[in-house]
């Protein structure tokens, strides 16, 4: 029998949490590994502290002396250890997640090492890259291009950010590869909301940029009209908690801390209408989730987001980021009408098993596998995502 070729897949795996794990495992448990040896290397560090920005260079310095040494031991044990996995476990390719900021840089090292030890490199970016872009001077970006540059493939989430970094990265092959949940999330709803819909919004370390003080806005607009309303808030930092208890809007708001993958999934399925309403997304895996579970959602129309969702109304309304009074609209419009809930999440679910589900998103990664290390793909379907610049 012939040995699997094996796949060494760089990046913050579990207990690492956020959508960057978890598109990670679900392509380890995916059909690729009876192909592929999937081997993990983590490159995690101590989780993020919860409350502020943990955005930028600045964000390393958060939780001070001990947690930066920390972070710093096991990022340089980390890119020790690396080649000598290389050398020992003798990878045929090499798949590495870059974010922004600090990671972005590690991820660097991760690529040069791979390519002087003469592995060919796929890099996927995700994370704010437009802020981590934007942010940087003219030697950061220098370096940012000549990163993009080095690997034999670039992987981006949509072709939002495929055309982002089009005049960054200008000649080697740029393929779009969405997040996916397996299809054994799809799980039916046959019945429109029971009593008042229920609305869920992740607000997370950042509530700024998620759009959760504009829901609070939003709210005094619904409450003043006598529209009463469900929310429930998840990855509640007690900053923001504070916030909303000296708002007066707590009696219909249910405030949770952060939970685990499986809790977030069960508050899904409690839930009718998803908020993804923030200013800066990437492509965001709990929306994919919300909408396989059978909610329909109200977003706003950054990232990828408008790729996830498809056209203003078919399994989510698009808002303007920052609108409270188009929120309030779109929210007081669906409590008032169940059946389009019901409606606008059968068409999620469907979006979802059409485009974003394991089979068409495996496809992608095993044509490129093919392609890097020269297998046959003779036996294999065209993948639907897959674009090449």
């Amino acid at each position: 029998m012939n040995e699997r070729p094996r796949v060494l897949m760089v990046g913050p795996w579990p207990p690492a949490k956020g959508g960057v794990a978890t598109f990670m495992m679900n392509v380890a448990r995916s059909s690729l590994r009876k192909r592929y040896e999937i081997i993990p290397f983590t490159t995690a560090r101590p989780t993020k502290l919860r409350g502020g920005d943990n955005y930028g260079y600045r964000a390393m310095l958060r939780g001070g002396l001990k947690r930066v040494l920390q972070g710093t031991v096991l990022t340089a044990w980390h890119l020790v250890k690396y080649p000598w996995v290389i050398v020992f476990r003798r990878p045929a390719l090499i798949q590495i997640q870059a974010s922004d900021f600090i990671s972005f840089w590690e991820a660097s090292i991760y690529v040069v090492t791979a390519k002087a030890l003469g592995k060919p490199v796929m890099l996927r970016i995700g994370g704010s890259f437009n802020r981590f872009w934007e942010s940087s001077g003219r030697l950061g970006r220098a370096g940012i291009t000549r990163t993009l540059n080095q690997p034999a493939v670039l992987i981006v989430q949509s072709e939002y950010w495929k055309n982002y970094v089009a005049g960054i990265r200008r000649s080697l092959p740029t393929v779009v590869l969405t997040n996916f949940v397996p299809n054994a999330l799809v799980e039916k709803r046959i019945d429109p909301p029971a009593g008042m819909p229920r609305f869920l919004l992740y607000a997370g370390e950042t509530p700024e940029l998620k759009g959760a003080f504009v829901l609070l806005e939003a709210l005094s607009t619904l409450a003043a009209n006598g529209v009463t309303v469900h929310v429930t808030m998840i990855g509640v930092t007690q900053r923001f908690r504070d916030h909303v208890e000296s708002s007066g809007l707590t009696s219909n708001i249910t405030l949770r801390e952060y939970l685990s993958h499986a809790d977030v999934l069960d508050e899904l399925r409690r839930t009718d209408v998803f908020l993804q309403i923030s200013y800066n997304e990437g492509f965001p895996n709990t929306l994919l989730e919300a909408m396989a579970l059978g909610c329909a959602s109200i977003v706003t129309p950054v990232g990828a987001i408008p790729e996830a969702v498809g056209a203003d109304g078919h399994c989510a309304f698009v808002i303007p980021a920052g609108d409270a009074a188009a929120l309030s609209n779109r929210m007081a419009r669906l409590i008032a009408t169940p059946l389009l809930i019901a409606r606008m999440a059968a068409a999620a679910q469907e979006r979802v098993l059409e485009q974003f589900t394991e089979k068409t998103v495996a496809q992608v990664l095993d044509k490129q596998y093919s392609k890097i290390l020269g297998l046959s793909t003779e036996a294999h379907d065209p993948p639907r995502h897959e674009e090449a610049s």
